[in-house]
Parts: C-alpha cells; sequence; structure tokens
C-alpha cells in the first residue's frame, strides 16, 4: 500500500463486494483528509465507488473472481481518480423488466464527475475521473 497526502493506490484488491465497500470507506477518508469538501467528497465517492461496482458486476463474470486497481492523486484545484480492471468488456444483458433499475452507471459517472474517460481493450478497462476543486477561502 503506498499512500501519501497527494495519492492515494490500492493495487490488486478483490472484485467482490465486501473488498470494494471497505476501498469506499479507504477513499472516502483519503478525500476528505485532502481538504475536499463534504458535498464534493460524496461526489467523488459516488462516482468512484459506482465504476468499482461495475467492475465487480461485470468485468470478470465469465473468467472468475478478478482484482481491481485504484489510484488517486490530489493537486492544487483537482483530484484525479483511475480505476483499471483487467477483464473483459461483456455487452450488457437487456433487463426483461417494462421499467429497468440498471443500465445507469455510465451516466451517473458522467453526471457526477467534471470529467469521466473510459477505455476498454483486450487487457482490460480503464476509467478515469476527475473533479476540479474549488479554492478554499481563508
Amino acid at each position: 500500500m503506498q499512500e501519501s497526502a497527494a495519492s492515494f493506490r490500492r493495487h490488486g484488491v478483490p472484485a467482490a463486494p465486501e473488498a470494494i465497500r471497505r476501498l469506499r470507506h479507504d477513499l472516502t477518508a483519503w478525500v476528505l483528509a485532502a481538504g475536499v469538501d463534504e458535498d464534493r467528497t460524496g461526489d467523488i465517492v459516488l462516482a468512484s465507488y459506482e465504476a468499482l461496482a461495475n467492475v465487480a458486476d461485470h468485468a470478470y463474470r465469465s473468467s472468475g473472481p478478478g482484482v481491481v486497481d485504484l489510484d488517486a492523486s490530489a493537486s492544487p484545484g483537482r483530484i484525479e481518480v483511475v480505476i483499471t480492471d483487467h477483464g473483459r468488456w461483456r455487452t450488457p444483458v437487456p433487463d426483461p423488466r417494462p421499467v429497468s433499475v440498471r443500465g445507469r452507471g455510465l451516466l451517473l459517472l458522467r453526471a457526477s464527475a467534471d470529467q469521466a474517460d473510459i477505455s476498454s481493450g483486450e487487457t482490460g478497462t480503464v476509467v478515469t475521473l476527475a473533479w476540479d476543486l474549488e479554492p478554499v477561502r481563508p
């Protein structure tokens, strides 16, 4: 585990619900310690957790349990979170219910972050999320 005030890294975290929840709590504590206000912290953690949950739900379904990497960094006026899996992108299965409660994760990511980039390939998916922060007033 490498961690400093400017960065937060967790690599090889099992892509399982309990481990992902623990990672969400650790990320929340790091973002708050970086001096981000509670409302903006909520946005950062919500989008990050959604990306992490997508890994648990989608990246490794056919190949068994996998892992996820999270790299977060803080610089003056900006927080960036990069979530990487090493699975394979699966086309989502259509939800047979008349009103689907699923399939809105990417919309949530884009609505919660100032920048959301997603790239998928043969070696996995990388989600890069970024937030511009308001300067702290004395």
